[in-house]
């Protein structure tokens, strides 16, 4: 069974698994009621004998299918008082039911996690922004509200005035994530005018924040752009170290949209390694599809014989190998590479080269 589920995912798009798995995971909801049945029948255990099915992402949900409404309520009670609180905030107006998930971001318990409350938060869109800006003045407690705020997007001159408040009189954490909002939110140059009384490192994260992943949490998410992480780059080459540490391949690259293709394809010929490396790496995604595959295959496989930075030569493979079976045709770029002369690369390639013949065609 795994051997084909890995087949499976590696087969089709990222949506044609995601259905598979809904069926996976259907599949298996009927197999824990058939086992519970027939360990019943058979004697080997009680009728309050339960089967359940756990996954991190689907745990209510899966439950929920698996059990019955009596049963949900006497084995698992937190799901009835959960979806009775649920219940109650749902039918609060909005003002007041961002002023109680406020309340409840720092929960770890109860019928409401931390965690609840910002996914309601986000959803709430610009009506939370009066119960969270008073939180920008909250000592340990400023970040939160500002990475929310970056997260719902569409600022209004309230948010961007607050945000700027905590940026210039918050320190530490609360400063960093005031910092990164406002560039995740399009007014880096908000930073950028305090950039001489402001810690380098709130700089550089703020410079960084629109090419990391967590951008990948916006509601709403500003497009691509390079050109903001550019202009620093050659205004301030001071700060490249710092930003190249900051955005290393692997810290968590924002995932990208077919529309913000063209601007990735830009920074794929970027004069700064920087800019290089992300976009090599956000442009290895399978999800973007077939259309895309067309026109940036090509350009990745220039990449592996053509960039002059050796990280960047073996990301591009790597984002090759990402896009799985379209990129078979470029296995004679990548048995070049078998001859590149950074050893990494080398490694690379060869990895690609041996995983081939396991792949599904």
């Amino acid at each position: 069974m795994g051997t084909q589920l890995t087949a499976e995912a590696c087969r089709g798009t990222t949506r044609q698994w995601e259905a598979t798995f809904r069926r996976y995971l259907s599949m298996l909801v009927r197999v824990c009621k058939r086992a519970r049945v027939a360990l019943r029948t058979s004697g080997v255990t009680d009728r309050d004998f339960v089967v359940l099915l756990l996954d991190d992402e689907y745990h209510e949900t899966l439950i929920k299918r698996v059990l019955t409404e009596r049963e949900v309520s006497r084995h698992i009670p937190e799901y009835d008082q959960r979806a009775v609180v649920m219940a109650r905030v749902a039918a609060l107006p909005e003002a007041e039911r961002a002023a109680y998930y406020v309340a409840r971001l720092d929960a770890f318990d109860g019928p409401i996690s931390g965690e609840d409350a910002q996914v309601a938060l986000r959803d709430l869109g610009p009506a939370a922004f009066p119960a969270l800006i008073p939180l920008l003045s909250a000592k340990d407690r400023a970040w939160r509200a500002a990475k929310l705020l970056a997260d719902i997007g569409q600022p209004d001159d309230g948010v961007l005035r607050a945000l700027h408040e905590a940026l210039t009189e918050r320190e530490g954490p609360d400063q960093s994530w005031a910092g990164r909002a406002l560039a995740r939110l399009g007014r880096l140059d908000l930073v950028l005018d305090q950039i001489h009384r402001l810690p380098q490192e709130v700089v550089i994260t703020a410079v960084a924040a629109p090419y990391t992943s967590f951008r990948n949490q916006a509601v709403i998410a500003r497009r691509l752009d390079y050109r903001p992480l550019q202009d620093v780059i050659e205004r301030r080459p001071a700060y490249v170290p710092a930003l190249a540490e900051e955005l290393k391949p692997g810290r968590g690259y924002c995932d990208i949209t077919v529309d913000e293709v063209d601007e990735a394809i830009r920074g794929l010929a970027s004069p700064h390694v920087v800019i290089r490396r992300h976009a090599v790496c956000v442009l290895g995604e399978r999800r973007l599809g077939a259309a895309v595959a067309r026109g940036v295959l090509p350009l990745l496989g220039q990449t592996v014989s053509q960039d002059p930075d050796a990280t960047v030569r073996r990301l591009a493979i790597l984002s090759l190998r990402g896009w799985r079976k379209e990129s078979y045709r470029h296995a004679n770029v990548i048995s070049e590479a078998l001859n590149d002369p950074n050893e990494d690369v080398r490694e690379t390639a060869a990895y690609w080269l041996r995983e081939q013949n396991g792949r599904p065609a």
